[in-house]
């Protein structure tokens, strides 16, 4: 039995679908891989600030979402907020009644808003009215879009939705003022 064939075409074809089946499958890789709940612990910087801020990333394929998530995090602690960043996942805070601004950073794939993130958007259920900025890892305001409306649709109140490669992520976050609860 010959596993390799000798006529030219049929080795072509042969080459072909062997191709065809490892991209396959790395894509079914990458495709569990991105929307896994990544649990991470709980970063706490500027613990003497003046209101709480809870930064949520969903981990991607490229370092890009939590680079964004701790730019915005580090922007907002040198204007005198206590943040707190982790992952979208099961164990990030749930209750939100000691923070003054969420933050949502996620990355795009397939469309729309990582799945983790999403799930951990509709784990909060009511969000109270808590003030909302959004941070979109790519240049889609669709997507932008749709997080907001479902930001919106839980009762949030968004601040800000920002394009991280069209915005100084780090300057953002020292802009945001300490407004009232």
């Amino acid at each position: 039995m010959r596993l390799w064939p000798h006529k030219r075409w049929k080795k072509v074809a042969l080459v072909l679908c062997l191709i065809f089946i490892v991209m396959v499958v790395l894509s079914m890789y990458a495709i569990v891989s991105i929307n896994k709940d990544v649990v991470g612990p709980i970063d706490v910087m500027n613990a003497g600030g003046n209101q709480t801020a809870l930064v949520v990333y969903q981990p991607g394929l490229s370092s890009g979402p939590k680079d964004n998530a701790y730019a915005f995090a580090n922007g907002l602690a040198s204007a005198g907020w206590r943040v707190e960043t982790t992952t979208a996942s099961p164990e990030a805070p749930s209750n939100l009644s000691n923070y003054s601004l969420l933050v949502l950073v996620y990355p795009i794939y397939g469309g729309r808003p990582g799945e983790a993130e999403d799930r951990y958007v509709e784990r909060l259920g009511d969000l109270q009215h808590i003030k909302v900025v959004i941070i979109n890892v790519r240049w889609a305001h669709e997507i932008e879009d749709y997080m907001k409306q479902k930001v919106e649709a839980q009762n949030g109140t968004v601040l800000k939705s920002l394009l991280a490669g069209a915005t100084d992520i780090r300057q953002a976050g020292s802009d945001i003022a300490p407004f009232p609860r």
